[in-house]
């Protein structure tokens, strides 16, 4: 199966960040994965959050510099460089340089159900088909 960028849409989560799902169960090519690319400004990325279903992710730097941080560690990673983030664990990401951050993301799930630490009562669904639908995306679930 081919998946060409041009026939997948762009989706913004928040000022600053855009992204495109490759594959998932909501846009199809897969049953067990997604791959999600995404675009963050300065000051950009993904607020503290963990995946309640023990799903496995990877995210790699193509262009820029990050600021990861797993269960309270900080990390900086650079273009080539890449993090995986253990089940459970409480993560995020912003751009702490000058340029745009392109980082590539795969999770170990068709849909990652995804809980933000400052929105503990909802559940979005990275490539989800449950929930109500937020955008080309994700869906999302109160609890």
């Amino acid at each position: 199966m081919i998946v060409r960028k041009a026939d997948k849409p762009e989706a913004s989560w928040r000022p600053g960040k855009r992204g495109i799902l490759h594959a998932a169960a909501s846009v199809g090519g897969t049953s067990k994965l997604i791959v999600n690319e995404s675009w963050n400004e300065k000051g950009i990325g993904a607020p503290t959050h963990m995946h309640p279903d023990g799903l496995e992710e990877i995210i790699m730097v193509l262009e820029g510099t990050a600021e990861f941080w797993v269960d309270g560690k900080h990390e900086t990673l650079e273009a080539g460089d890449l993090i995986i983030l253990p089940p459970y664990s409480h993560h995020g990401f912003k751009n702490v340089g000058d340029d745009i951050l392109h980082v590539l993301a795969i999770f170990s799930s068709s849909s990652a159900p995804t809980i933000f630490d400052d929105k503990p009562d909802e559940i979005v669904y990275i490539g989800g088909t449950e929930g109500d639908r937020v955008d080309s995306q994700r869906t999302v679930e109160k609890v």
